[in-house]
C-alpha cells in the first residue's frame, strides 16, 4: 500500500495510506506543500472558522489536512470503494472521525442541502476539486454548482487540473504550477 504524509499542524509527519487505483492521482507533497502556505499566508484562512468539501477525495489527504490544521468539519467525497474505504481507514487510523463526513457518491449526484446544510455554522467555505484531468467539464459545473451554491459565503475553491480553468464571471488566481499539475483558487466575496 502506498502512503503520503501530513505535512503540517498537529499531526504534522504522520503518514495516510493511498488507495491503489488507476483513477486516483495523489497530491504531491511539494503542491500539497505550496498550496497549504497559499491558503495559510494569501487568503490568511482560519481552518476553524472554516467548512471544508474535499471532493474526488481519493485519500483524503488534503482534507485530513484541513483538520491537522483545526478544521472542526470536513465532507469527503468519492464515487471510488477503494478510495471511501481508504478514507475512513485514514479517520480512524488519525482518531479524527468526529470531524468528518464521508460520502460514497459523484459530487454531482449529492444533493445541495446536504452541504448547505453543514455550511450553516461557517463563515468561510474551502473546496477541494481535484478530478480526474479528462474531467475539465465535470470540473466547470461544479466550480460553478458552488459558487451558486455559496454566493452568500466566502468562498474559495481550489482546483487541481493540468491546464489553466478559465470560468467567466468568477475571479481566479494561479497558486502554484508544478510540472503538469496546476493549482488555482477561484473564490467569491474576497477570503
Amino acid at each position: 500500500m502506498n502512503c503520503c504524509r501530513i505535512i503540517g499542524g498537529n499531526l504534522k509527519r504522520r503518514f495516510i495510506k493511498v488507495p491503489e487505483t488507476k483513477s486516483t492521482r495523489p497530491t504531491t507533497d511539494i503542491v500539497k506543500q505550496s498550496l497549504f502556505n497559499v491558503l495559510i499566508h494569501r487568503f490568511q484562512i482560519d481552518f476553524s472558522k472554516t467548512f471544508v468539501i474535499d471532493l474526488f477525495a481519493g485519500s483524503g489527504s488534503l482534507g485530513i489536512e484541513t483538520i491537522s490544521y483545526g478544521s472542526k468539519k470536513v465532507i469527503f467525497v468519492d464515487s471510488n470503494n477503494k478510495a471511501i474505504s481508504c478514507i475512513k481507514d485514514n479517520l480512524k487510523q488519525l482518531e479524527i472521525t468526529q470531524f468528518a463526513e464521508v460520502l460514497n457518491k459523484s459530487s454531482e449526484r449529492i444533493p445541495d442541502k446536504v452541504f448547505q446544510e453543514s455550511a450553516e455554522k461557517f463563515e468561510n467555505i474551502l473546496i477541494f476539486m481535484d478530478p480526474p484531468y479528462a474531467e475539465k467539464e465535470l470540473l466547470r459545473s461544479q466550480i460553478l454548482r458552488f459558487s451558486d451554491l455559496f454566493k452568500e459565503k466566502r468562498l474559495l475553491i481550489i482546483t487541481e487540473s493540468d491546464e489553466e480553468i478559465e470560468i467567466e464571471g468568477i475571479k481566479h488566481s494561479i497558486a502554484t504550477s508544478h510540472g503538469d499539475t496546476i493549482v488555482q483558487a477561484f473564490y467569491l466575496n474576497e477570503f
